[in-house]
């Protein structure tokens, strides 16, 4: 058989592809092995880096939606951004939020391994998922043939890679025997900046599908700040990102996680970053997420990432030096940050080009953030669903 589409990968980006493709087609999505595997950020492995298995990182995803469009790096109208966003979220009355300086947290994420379920129920036969990981591509002029690491054989007209900022880069080398891995990939950190007391409470608007949070941008688009209640011990300065250093960033249930460390700060943060509850307090940290290029250097194995301490440290020291909040008391404890599992830009660019790929009209694309050099400072899942959208549908002309 010969698909009509080939997806590699199942995350976020994956899912966004698909839902581009015209439903008609017969298209086959490789979602990675049944017995699924990490790849982490340090030996602690408290922060994944990687997932191979259905719904990939989006499985760990909060689901965070940056409303304000600051850093629209797959250059979506407002059009589109709505249409993707209705699909998912219909109860939220977009246009008065949409391009302002909020946070949208939905009370059900997207996540990739329920929406593919759903989807092959809906397509039928034309959708494929198969667990199974992509060893390498074969690239015949108008027909390319996928090999999976058990040896299966895939054919089709066109291949989109979506296998993520750790797996894509080592894909296209196995795949072509060209060099395409930059050696370093970008990311955000997150750190936290001070306290502040004395401050109105954020403005939380709650609707049907999620929650909306205020969202402070500073002017030279590195860094974007949210300010969280202090209550309990997390009213000292400094004890909140003490503690999150410890315990990593919880994903997936994360206020049933907390409860189980019985931190009452942690479940106070947590409970308002889920859902806006108790914004009042006398005192507010201030955490910033911090866009730091070649934050890592990029290696192989379960432990592929070497952080560059200087850079990240560089970064979030400048991030608390443009924090737009008068009165703040700034942290002391200025070597603590949290991976922004936001990883990017680990493909050369020029690579790309000289090989053929993500060309117009080009039959192999990668469509995840490997391939995105800025994301600015904001959450890029879902911006990164909707460009893999956008690029799949163009191939249409739809």
């Amino acid at each position: 058989m010969i698909y009509d589409n080939i997806v590699i990968g199942s995350g976020i980006s994956a899912l966004g592809a698909v839902l581009g493709l015209n439903r008609q087609q017969r298209t086959l999505v490789l979602s990675g092995p049944t017995e699924e595997s990490f790849c982490h950020y340090n030996l602690q492995r408290l922060v994944p880096c990687a997932y191979l298995g259905l719904g990939g990182l989006g499985n760990y995803w909060h689901g965070v939606i940056p409303m304000s469009q600051t850093s629209n790096f797959g250059s979506s109208s407002d059009a589109d951004f709505t249409a993707l966003f209705n699909k998912f979220y219909p109860r939220v009355a977009l246009p008065q939020h949409l391009r302002q300086p909020q946070f949208f947290v939905p009370w059900r994420p997207i996540r990739p391994a329920r929406e593919f379920k759903s989807l092959a129920q809906s397509y039928g036969s034309r959708l494929e998922i198969h667990a199974q990981t992509a060893d390498r591509f074969i690239w015949k002029d108008k027909r390319i043939e996928v090999i999976a690491t058990d040896g299966t054989c895939y054919r089709g007209r066109r291949v989109w890679i979506a296998a993520g900022s750790i797996h894509t880069p080592p894909l296209l080398e196995r795949s072509t025997g060209s060099k395409f891995s930059r050696g370093f990939v970008s990311d955000h950190a997150v750190s936290y900046v001070g306290m502040l007391y004395e401050q109105q409470p954020p403005k939380i608007a709650r609707n049907r599908d999620g929650v909306l949070f205020p969202a402070h941008y500073e002017s030279s688009g590195g860094s974007v700040y949210t300010l969280r209640p202090a209550r309990f011990a997390f009213g000292r300065l400094d004890f909140g990102i003490e503690q999150r250093a410890v315990f990593g960033m919880p994903t997936g249930s994360a206020v049933s996680k907390i409860m189980r460390r019985f931190s009452p700060g942690l479940i106070a943060e947590a409970l308002y970053n889920r859902a806006g509850m108790f914004p009042k307090a006398k005192a507010y940290s201030v955490y910033a997420q911090t866009l730091v290029r070649d934050a890592y250097k990029l290696g192989t194995g379960t432990l592929p990432l070497e952080a560059r301490t200087t850079l990240i440290l560089r970064a979030t020291a400048e991030a608390r030096e443009r924090a737009p909040f008068p009165g703040l008391r700034v942290s002391r404890r200025r070597d603590l940050y949290i991976p922004g599992i936001h990883l990017h830009h680990s493909v050369d660019l020029a690579a790309l080009t000289a090989a053929g790929i993500n060309q117009e009209g080009s039959s192999v694309q990668v469509v995840d953030a490997s391939a995105v050099q800025d994301i600015g400072p904001d959450h890029h899942s879902f911006k990164l669903m909707l460009q893999a959208c956008m690029r799949t549908r163009a191939v249409d002309g739809r």
